[in-house]
Formats: C-alpha cells, sequence, structure tokens
C-alpha cells in the first residue's frame, strides 16, 4: 500500500505555481491600474489637443466675424471616438463632428475639463473658450468608449502574463520532478530492499540537503542491525543457558519418584523448588535485559530521584530475601542526599545489580558509597571478596559470563548495569575493593544541577 500523506513533490510543485499566479496577479493589478492612469491621462491630452486644433481651424473664419459662415466636415469611413461642437456667442451650436450628439456637451459657462450626461451616455469634455468668450469649443468622449479602450489595452498586456504563467506552471512541474527524481530513487531502494538487508544505502547521488538524511537513514540501519543481532544472541544465550537448569529440574524430578521415603522426596523436592526459582530468575532477568535493549537513550524523559532511597530499596529487599548466599555480611551505606537524572525503572535494577553482585562474592561486608564531581554522581559498591583477574574484568560486561568457577549466577547482572548506564549517558568501572581485596564497580549517571 502506498503512503497516504503530503507529496513533497506535489506541494512544491502546487505552491511554486501559485505564487507564480499571486505574482501574475499582483503585476496584473498594478498593470491595470497603470494603465488606467496613463489612458485617462492620454484621453485627456487628447481632447486638448483636438480642441485647440479645432479652434485654430476655425477661428479666423469664424470667430472674428459675426456674419455666419458654412463649415462642413468631409465624411469619415471610421467610427468617431472624440466629438467636437463648436458654439457662438449666443450659445447656439454651429458646428458639430461627425457623430456628435445634437445637445450640448457641457454649459456654456463650463471651462476646462467635466463630465456630463448627454442623450443617456456619459461623457468626458474639455471646453475651450475664445478669449473674449465669443465662443467655445466642446470636444468630448464617451466614457464607456474610454473603459472600453482600457479594458482593450489591459487585455493585450496581461494575456502575455497568462502564458508566461502556463509555460512557468509547466516549467515548474518539469524541474521539481527533475530535482525530485533522486529522492523517489532512494526512497525506491530502501522500498526495495530484502528484510534481512542491512547494508548502507548509496547516498552519493542525492542533493547535499538530504544527504544528511540518508547518512541518518544508514545510521539507522546500523542501529537496527545491532538491536537484532543484540536479541538473537540474546535469544541463543538464553536458550542455551536455560538447558542446564531444566536438565537439572528434570534429574530432581527423577529423583523425586524414585525416593524410597519421604525424607528423600522432600530433599529432592526442595531442590527441585530451588532449581524452579534459578530458573525463573535467568527467565525474569532475560526479560529485563530484553526489555531495557529496546529502549533508546533520550536524557528529556530521566526524571529526578533522590539516590539515597533508592540505595536503602535495594537493601531492604536483599535482606527481606536473607541476602542470598550471603546473610551474614555487613553492608555499610554512605550515601548523601543528592538528586540525580534517572529513569525510575531501570536504575533501581541496576543498583540492585550491583549490590548482590558484591553480596554474592563479599566475605565480610559491603561498602555502598556515593560522590559528586564534574556534573555526575558516581555510585560505588566495592566487597572484599576474591576479586576479578585483569582477564575476567575484560569480559565481565558480556552476556552470560560468569567469573566464579562454580558457575553460579546467571552472568547478566553487569551486562543489565552497563546497558542501564548508556541509557542515563553514563558509564560503569571497575575500581578498587576493600581491605586491599576484592572489587569495586561504579555506576556514573547524571546529577540535578541546583
Amino acid at each position: 500500500m502506498r503512503p497516504t500523506g503530503w507529496s513533497l513533490r506535489n506541494r512544491l510543485i502546487i505552491l511554486l505555481a501559485l505564487l507564480a499566479f499571486a505574482a501574475w496577479a499582483a503585476s496584473s493589478v498594478w498593470l491595470y491600474q497603470s494603465t488606467r492612469r496613463q489612458a485617462a491621462d492620454l484621453f485627456d491630452a487628447a481632447l486638448v489637443e483636438t480642441a485647440h486644433a479645432v479652434f485654430a481651424a476655425v477661428a479666423h473664419e469664424g470667430l472674428r466675424k459675426d456674419d455666419d459662415f458654412d463649415f462642413e466636415p468631409s465624411e469619415h469611413v471610421h467610427a468617431e471616438r472624440i466629438f467636437y461642437q463648436l458654439r457662438d456667442r449666443r450659445g447656439e451650436i454651429r458646428y458639430t463632428s461627425p457623430g456628435a450628439p445634437a445637445s450640448a456637451l457641457a454649459d456654456g459657462a463650463a471651462e476646462g475639463f467635466s463630465e456630463s450626461v448627454v442623450d443617456g451616455a456619459a461623457y468626458r469634455v474639455y471646453t475651450l473658450l475664445e478669449p473674449r468668450r465669443r465662443a467655445a469649443i466642446h470636444v468630448g468622449q464617451r466614457l464607456a468608449d474610454r473603459e472600453a479602450l482600457v479594458r482593450s489595452m489591459a487585455v493585450q498586456l496581461l494575456i502575455p502574463g497568462v502564458v508566461v504563467v502556463i509555460l512557468l506552471s509547466i516549467g515548474v512541474w518539469f524541474v521539481v520532478r527533475r530535482v525530485m527524481a533522486p529522492v523517489v530513487a532512494f526512497s525506491g531502494a530502501i522500498d526495495a530492499r530484502a528484510p534481512t538487508d542491512s547494508g548502507a544505502v548509496v547516498v552519493d547521488r542525492l542533493p547535499s540537503e538530504l544527504q544528511p538524511v540518508g547518512h541518518a537513514v544508514n545510521r539507522l540501519l546500523e542501529r537496527v542491525e545491532a538491536a537484532l543481532l543484540k536479541e538473537r544472541t540474546l535469544t541463543a544465550d538464553a536458550a542455551h543457558e536455560l538447558r542446564t537448569p531444566l536438565a537439572a529440574l528434570r534429574a530432581q524430578a527423577q529423583v523425586a519418584l524414585r525416593a524410597r521415603d519421604d525424607a528423600e522426596r522432600s530433599e529432592s523436592l526442595q531442590a527441585l523448588i530451588g532449581g524452579v526459582d534459578r530458573a525463573t530468575r535467568l527467565v525474569q532477568t532475560v526479560l529485563t535485559l530484553a526489555r531495557i535493549d529496546a529502549k533508546a537513550p533520550d536524557r528529556s524523559t530521566l526524571t529526578e530521584l533522590p539516590l539515597r532511597p533508592l540505595v536503602d530499596d535495594a537493601v531492604r529487599s536483599l535482606d527481606a530475601s536473607g541476602r542470598g548466599e550471603a546473610p551474614k555480611v555487613v553492608v555499610e551505606v554512605d550515601v548523601p542526599h543528592v538528586t540525580v537524572l534517572g529513569d525510575p525503572d531501570s536504575l533501581p535494577l541496576a543498583i540492585r545489580n550491583l549490590c548482590e553482585n558484591a553480596l554474592r562474592h563479599a566475605r565480610s561486608r559491603v561498602r555502598i558509597s556515593a560522590s559528586e564531581e564534574r556534573g555526575a554522581t558516581t555510585l560505588a559498591v566495592r566487597d572484599d571478596g576474591p576479586g576479578m583477574t585483569p582477564g575476567q574484568r575484560a569480559r565481565a560486561f558480556d552476556r552470560f559470563y560468569r567469573a566464579t568457577p562454580d558457575g553460579s549466577g546467571a552472568g547478566l547482572g553487569l551486562a543489565l548495569v552497563k546497558r542501564v548506564a548508556e541509557l542515563h549517558g553514563g558509564e560503569v568501572r571497575f575500581s578498587a575493593g576493600l581491605d586491599g581485596r576484592g572489587l569495586g564497580v561504579e555506576i556514573v549517571v547524571p546529577r540535578h544541577a541546583s
């Protein structure tokens, strides 16, 4: 199914075409108004020139005589658009141009430009008076004719703009398609990839502005591949690790079935229950680690957490469970009341795992302390147990790796602590243990900036 979201290519084409149309419309309005003003000036100038031309033509023939004279213009083969009337000193119309109305275009006392309605038609009129007001010349033009001429001129000027807008829209469509072709090809290449293909996508053909997007996609593919590999590894290792406790459970069940008395049967059932508990803890730890692996580092989701209550809760939970295999170990807590930025789900798990590991290997005591430096809080858990060799420390954070020869534990505690530290933008490191022996593990988490 094709995506139903908006198309960048179509949006660019539409927006650029609309921009071209808006620019054409704005320029057309300006051009039309400018054409109207300039045409009005030209028409008025034509009226004035016509009036003076008529005055010059008849001045010496009629304006200086008291008697009448004949003046009959020749016929015109074209339609007149400018009409004139010649009035004598008595106000009578002596001569008119072909097509001019019989009624006077303006009052006898009018002078200069005016507008009037004659025989139902509106006129723009220019009146030229003889210096001694012995006669007047009216030159007029229908306003409807003027508007028609303006519209005709505007249309002739605007039609090329329409053609340009159409051609520009076609050009925009072609250019945008060409420019977006690498992006379409890039998305097609991603869609055509097989589910098992996690190799990098070629981004060299993308525009420089979109190459960061291509590199981001490749980095995402790398993270997806790493997550899938981690998931496959975790699944395979968990299946392998579950074989031993399941085989032990089967053996204990068989022993209970063959028990000769209640005491032997009770002992076998107790061992069976212990094996079920260990298998349950292993499954829970694997599920917890898988859930934490699915999270992406995002410090914006961290909240302010008081560190001391988290440590106290971890110690109390160990006391409630009998402290596992080290009930006589003394736990010393030296954690100040500080606030850290942490995840309320994963950070307590990491602290509990650090405490469990220390208690499992300690001889007599475990010390939990915290310090602040350079914008971070370091929580250290130290014990006086046998410690680790350099080779063991190199593999301590590997999943399902057990440093103890008896193979106790699931081998996931330190791996879980490391993953939690990564989610917090921190780190996990080793330090010295207690009394010149043992092991110290420090987790660095961000602290609240006061």
